[in-house]
């Protein structure tokens, strides 16, 4: 499946501003983000596209966002895939975030989290969403509210994180399909979750960079 990015498209590992590794990419990261977007590319014409500057660019763009939202850059490993996921299916040129700018971006999320009580209320209402969605190829979207459903912590509980879902509910929103608005939402739950179906499997990247100088690995979940 091909998701839609027109002009535009918890796992935690924070790096602090304060030490030297602030301005630096985690070494096993840039690895773990080819492992988790080579098992969502596969059978499409992606798989076949060679990683180039997106691992450097999703990290700054991930910094930029973090920096902007939250006055800090600790980024966790989930915002740095989900940056990573949309320099390389929709380029970020200029910073952007799948089309349009980090404070338009930022606008919409915070304009999303408003139309709810809290964080919580967003994240029942996203997944009261997943389950409306019909046709084919939205199974999946019934799985992951199925999963995400009984602890909405990862999702609601810390800021960051919150506005990486909402982010991600947001573009999967835009996507000009059910099937496809499934999909995108799977991708940014599993960012944001460390578990999630997309299409007929249920990965699991809970330990994808969790251990030093060791190839990544992305499981898999029932």
């Amino acid at each position: 499946m091909r998701i839609w990015v027109s002009v535009v498209v918890g796992v935690v590992f924070a790096v602090g501003a304060g030490s030297p590794a602030a301005a630096q990419i985690p070494p096993e990261w840039p690895a773990a983000a080819r492992a988790v977007l080579g098992e969502l590319e596969k059978g499409t014409a992606m798989a076949d596209r060679p990683f180039k500057d997106e691992s450097r660019l999703g990290w700054r763009l991930a910094r930029k966002w973090r920096l902007h939202n939250n006055r800090n850059v600790a980024i966790e490993l989930g915002e740095y895939l989900g940056m990573v996921t949309l320099c390389r299916w929709s380029g970020c040129a200029k910073d952007a975030v799948a089309g349009r700018t980090i404070a338009q971006r930022a606008d919409q999320v915070k304009a999303e989290k408003k139309k709810h009580a809290d964080d919580y209320a967003m994240v029942d209402a996203s997944l009261a969403w997943l389950n409306r969605l019909e046709g084919p190829g939205t199974e999946p979207a019934r799985k992951n509210a199925a999963l995400w459903g009984p602890d909405k912590n990862p999702a609601a509980a810390d800021f960051a994180m919150s506005n990486l879902y909402a982010l991600g509910w947001i573009l999967a929103r835009e996507q000009p399909d059910p099937a496809r608005q499934a999909a995108m939402m799977g991708i940014f739950g599993l960012y944001v979750y460390g578990k999630g179906w997309y299409g007929e499997q249920c990965l699991d990247i809970t330990k994808v960079a969790a251990v030093l100088d060791a190839p990544p690995t992305v499981g898999r979940c029932n």
